[in-house]
């Protein structure tokens, strides 16, 4: 038996292996759409890039537009709250004013009717101390409101924005004859106007004639 053969089939000599190469993993290259219309360099002129933008781009494009319209619509949110507050405050103080205003109408009646009935006390000393301690009282409250007496003297000339005729009686045309209610102003505007009694143009005592006397005369 030839040596080789003796080796082989003890064993002692082992078959050779063979070794593969390990499999490289393949390499992912990321390609700059926005420059593939790029010439490469020392071959010509260079191309303008092509900018045409990405999926990621058009998306943050999108957001960018969503948020810009979501801000507007915020604004106009935030514009018509304002103003939807503005016109609920402005509602409120005017029934808070308007109700004042009727609170201290109904007042200055009472007020009248106590300097009335401290006028006609004026024999009884005592009562007629006591109504005006009151008076006194409630003239200081309504001044404490921002309430002004006015008070028109006969003579003077009327005025339709702070006066109301109520009654003629003889004394010059257009000029007050007589005071029968004071007015007042509430922080600078008229409250009540003054009742007044105007002229009516004939002399005191003169009688005038009716209108059936002056038909019978024509």
């Amino acid at each position: 038996m030839a040596p080789e053969k003796a080796k082989a089939v003890l064993g002692e000599e082992k078959p050779e292996e063979t070794h593969t190469p390990a499999r490289r993993k393949a390499s992912v290259s990321v390609v700059d759409r926005r420059r593939v219309g790029r010439a490469e360099e020392g071959k010509g002129p260079a191309a303008e890039p092509n900018l045409k933008p990405t999926y990621v781009e058009e998306l943050e494009a999108r957001v960018q537009r969503a948020e810009a319209r979501l801000r507007e619509r915020l604004a106009e949110l935030e514009e018509e709250a304002r103003k939807s507050r503005a016109r609920v405050e402005k509602d409120l103080e005017k029934r808070f004013a308007d109700r004042e205003r009727a609170l201290l109408l109904d007042l200055l009646g009472i007020f009248d009717d106590l300097e009335r009935a401290s006028s006609l006390a004026a024999g009884e000393a005592a009562v007629a101390e006591g109504l005006r301690l009151v008076g006194a009282r409630i003239a200081r409250f309504l001044e404490s409101r921002g309430l002004s007496r006015f008070a028109p003297a006969a003579g003077e000339d009327f005025d339709p924005r702070i006066m109301e005729a109520v009654a003629l009686q003889p004394g010059p045309q257009g000029r007050v004859a007589s005071l029968l209610q004071p007015g007042y102003t509430l922080e600078g505007e008229i409250l009540r106007p003054a009742r007044v009694a105007v002229g009516s143009g004939a002399e005191e005592g003169a009688e005038r004639e009716s209108p059936e006397a002056v038909g019978m005369e024509t």
